[in-house]
C-alpha cells in the first residue's frame, strides 16, 4: 500500500476514535452550563465526522490493490522495555475492520439524531440530557476503539469499555429500581464472561510472548509457541474457548444471555445501539478476527457451532409469548445472534458478518420503530394495553413493517439472503445444525407478526389518558433511512465484487484453509435448479408460512391462543418464566452467594471486629485502672512517688 494511502488511513482512523470522544467531552463538559437543549448536537456531529472517516477508510481498503487490503499502523509505543516496544496503540485496517467501522458509526449515527426528539418530553428535554449523549458518544468511541484496535490489549481495553458504557446507559433512569437492577445484572454477567477472556488473554501472551494480531496468529498457523516448541492441541483450544466466555458474555449467548432482556429498562435508542451497532456484535467480531485460533481447534468451532443453533432456538421459543415489544426483539437479538455464531462454527465467517450487517438495519429500525410506539403511548410498550396503531401511527407502522419482514426472512429483504447463506453453510456441515436453522426461521416469522399483528391491527386501543400521536421529523428520518437499508443492503451479496469477495483477504487463511469445500457455499454452475434455489425456496416459504400462521392466530382466530394456552399451560408458563434460567441462577449462584457474603458480613462485624475491640479494651482498662490514681491530691501523688522509688531500690538490690 502507498504511504498516501497509509496516511490518509492513519489520519481518519484518529478521526474515527477521536470525534466520538470529543464529542462525548464537549456534551458532558458543556452540555449543563452553556449547551443544555443543544446537548446533541456534539455528540451528532463527533458520530458524524467518524462516519464520514469511515466512509474514507472503506473506500480507500476497497480500492486497494488485490494483496494490499490491509494495514498495520502504528501510533505511538505504549509500555516500553528494555528490548523495545513491548506494547504498542496500533491500528489494524482491513476489509473486516472497514465494514465494521461503517456499521457501527452509520447506525450509531442515526440513533443519535433519533435521540434528539426522543429524550424530550413536549419539546423540553428530559433530565440528563447532556448525560445522555455523553454517554452515546462514548459508548460509539468504545466500540470503535475495539475495532481498530491492532493487538488484544487494545481489543481489551475496548472490551471493557463497552461495558461500561453498556452499564451507564441501561442504567440512565438511575431512580428506577428496575433499571439500577438490570444495569448491575449486565454489569455482573458480562463479568464471567470477560474473567474467561482476559484468562485467554493472559494464556496468550504466555504463550506466544505478544499481544500483536499479526504475530499471534502467524505462530498459531505454524504451529508454534514463542519458544519454537510445537503448539499443542489442548493449549490452542484452550485459548479459542476461554475467549469464547467473552464472547458469549457479550453477544448474550447462552448459557450467559439473561442480562440482555433486562437492558430494555434503559431508552430505546441505547436497545437499538446495544443490539443493532455496538456490545452484542462484538463477540461476533472478536471471533471472526481471531479465526487463525479458533480454525485451529476443531473442538472450539463445533462449540461454537452448537452453542449459535441452541441459543437461536432458545430464544426464539421464549419470544413466542412475550408481550412487551422490545423484549420481543431482545430474545430476537439473541436469537439472530445464534445464528452468527453457528456461520462462523460452520466456517462461514463471511456469511456470519453479512447477517451482522444486514441485522445492524432491521433491528435498529424495529427498536427505534417499537421507540416510537412507546413515545407515543406514553412509555407503555406492552401490547396487552394498545392495538390497531396502523392508522394512527402510519409512519412507524411502515417502517416497523419493513424491519419486522426484513427479520422474518422474507423473500427480496436484506434478512432472506444473510440468514439464508447461513442455513446452507449449517445445512452443509451438519443436518441438525441446519434443521435448527430453518425451525428458527420459522419461529422468528412467526413471533415477529404476531407482535405486528397485536401492535398495529385489530380495533384501535390506547392506554387511558395518551393521546397518540405520530413522531416528529427527527425520528422518522432514522426510521426512513434504516428501511431503505433494511430492504436494499441484501442485494450487496450479489453482483460483480460481492459482499464476500471484499471480506475473503481476511478469511482466507482461515476459515477458508480449514474448511474451503463449503467456502460461499456456492452450487456448481453446472448444477440443477433445485440445488441452486432450492434452500431459499424453501427457507422463503417458512418465512411466508408463519407470517400467514400469524395473522390467522392473532388477526384472525383470536380464540386459539387462549385454548392453546390452556391445553399446554406448564408449557406455556415455562416459555413465559423463560425456561427460570434466572430463578435456577438465583437458586444455585447469587443466593448462595449472598449467603457466603452474610456469613463474611458476621464474620467481620462480630470476630474481627470483637478482636479488635478487645486489643483496644486492654489499655483502655489498664488507662482506666490509672486514672484512679491521678486525682489531683498532692499527698496522693507524693504516696506514689515514694511507693515508686520504694519498688526500683527492692528491685535494684534483688538483682
Amino acid at each position: 500500500m502507498s504511504i498516501d494511502a497509509l496516511n490518509t488511513l492513519k489520519l481518519s482512523g484518529l478521526v474515527v476514535l477521536l470525534a466520538p470522544l470529543l464529542g462525548a467531552i464537549l456534551a458532558g463538559a458543556l452540555g449543563p452550563k452553556v449547551l443544555r437543549s443543544r446537548s446533541h448536537w456534539p455528540a451528532i456531529l463527533g458520530v458524524g465526522a467518524a462516519l464520514a472517516a469511515s466512509i474514507n477508510i472503506f473506500m480507500t481498503i476497497y480500492g486497494a490493490p488485490a494483496g494490499e487490503a490491509s494495514a498495520r499502523i502504528p501510533i505511538y509505543d505504549w509500555i516500553l522495555s528494555g528490548a523495545g516496544s513491548s506494547f504498542r496503540v496500533e491500528f489494524l485496517i482491513d476489509p473486516l475492520t472497514s465494514l465494521m467501522l461503517l456499521t457501527v458509526t452509520g447506525i450509531s449515527l442515526l440513533v443519535v439524531i433519533y435521540s434528539r426528539d426522543y429524550m424530550r418530553e413536549h419539546d423540553k428535554p428530559e433530565r440528563g440530557y447532556e448525560r445522555f449523549f455523553a454517554f452515546l458518544a462514548l459508548f460509539v468511541f468504545a466500540m470503535v476503539a475495539l475495532v481498530l484496535g491492532g493487538n488484544f490489549l487494545l481489543l481489551y481495553l475496548g472490551w471493557e469499555a463497552v461495558g461500561l458504557c453498556s452499564y451507564l446507559l441501561i442504567g440512565f433512569y438511575y431512580s428506577k429500581p428496575a433499571a439500577a437492577a438490570a444495569a448491575k445484572k449486565a454489569f455482573l454477567v458480562n463479568r464471567v464472561g470477560d474473567f474467561g477472556f482476559g484468562l485467554g488473554i493472559l494464556l496468550i501472551y504466555l504463550s506466544f510472548g505478544t499481544l500483536e494480531y499479526g504475530a499471534v496468529f502467524e505462530m498459531v498457523q505454524n504451529g508454534v509457541l514463542a519458544s519454537g516448541e510445537p503448539l499443542a492441541q489442548g493449549r490452542i483450544t484452550a485459548i479459542a474457548l476461554l475467549l469464547l466466555c467473552g464472547a458469549c458474555g457479550k453477544s448474550a449467548q447462552l448459557p450467559l444471555h439473561v442480562w440482555l432482556p433486562d437492558a430494555m429498562e434503559g431508552p430505546s435508542p441505547v436497545s437499538a445501539l446495544i443490539h443493532a451497532a455496538t456490545m452484542v456484535t462484538a463477540g461476533v467480531y472478536m471471533i471472526a478476527r481471531c479465526g487463525a485460533i479458533f480454525t485451529a481447534s476443531t473442538t472450539a468451532m463445533t462449540v461454537v457451532a452448537i452453542i449459535g443453533a441452541l441459543t437461536a432456538l432458545f430464544a426464539a421459543t421464549i419470544a413466542l409469548v412475550q408481550m412487551d415489544m422490545k423484549r420481543i426483539l431482545a430474545y430476537s437479538t439473541i436469537s439472530q445472534l445464534g445464528y452468527m455464531f453457528l456461520g462462523i462454527g460452520v466456517y462461514a465467517a463471511d456469511s456470519a458478518v453479512f447477517h451482522l450487517f444486514t441485522h445492524a438495519f432491521f433491528k435498529a429500525l424495529l427498536f427505534l420503530g417499537a421507540g416510537s410506539v412507546m413515545h407515543a403511548m406514553g412509555g407503555i410498550i406492552d401490547v396487552r394495553y394498545f392495538g390497531g396503531l396502523r392508522k394512527l401511527l402510519p409512519w412507524t407502522f411502515l417502517t416497523f413493517l419493513v424491519g419486522s419482514l426484513a427479520l422474518s426472512g422474507f423473500p427480496g429483504l436484506a434478512g432472506f439472503f444473510s440468514k439464508d447463506e447461513i442455513i446452507h453453510h449449517a445445512l452443509s456441515s451438519h443436518w441438525i445444525l441446519g434443521g435448527v436453522g430453518l425451525l428458527t426461521a420459522l419461529l422468528t416469522a412467526f413471533y415477529t407478526f404476531r407482535m405486528v399483528f397485536l401492535a398495529f391491527f385489530g380495533r384501535e386501543r390506547v392506554p387511558e389518558g395518551v393521546h397518540a400521536h405520530e413522531s416528529g421529523k427527527w425520528m422518522l428520518a432514522p426510521l426512513l433511512l434504516l428501511s431503505v437499508g433494511a430492504i436494499g443492503v441484501g442485494y450487496l451479496g450479489v453482483g460483480a465484487k460481492p459482499f464476500h469477495e471484499f471480506l475473503a483477504p481476511v478469511f482466507e487463511h482461515t476459515f477458508v484453509a480449514n474448511n474451503p469445500a463449503i467456502w460461499h457455499g456456492h452450487a456448481s454452475d453446472h448444477a440443477g435448479f433445485w440445488e441452486h434455489y432450492g434452500l431459499m425456496i424453501v427457507s422463503g416459504g417458512l418465512a411466508i408460512f408463519g407470517i400467514i400462521g400469524a395473522y390467522f392466530l392473532y388477526a384472525r382466530e383470536l380464540w386459539i391462543p387462549g385454548l392453546v394456552k390452556a391445553t399446554v399451560p406448564r408449557t406455556y408458563k415455562a416459555l413465559l418464566g423463560k425456561y427460570f434460567v434466572d430463578e435456577a441462577y438465583d437458586a444455585t449462584i447469587v443466593t448462595p452467594a449472598r449467603q457466603v457474603g452474610r456469613f463474611c458480613v458476621g464474620i467481620d462485624n462480630w470476630f474481627i471486629d470483637g478482636l479488635i475491640w478487645f486489643v483496644a479494651a486492654v489499655p483502655r482498662a489498664i488507662a482506666y485502672g490509672l486514672r484512679l490514681m491521678h486525682a489531683g491530691g498532692m499527698q496522693g501523688y507524693g504516696v506514689s512517688m515514694v511507693a515508686g522509688i520504694a519498688i526500683i531500690v527492692v528491685l535494684l538490690f534483688w538483682m
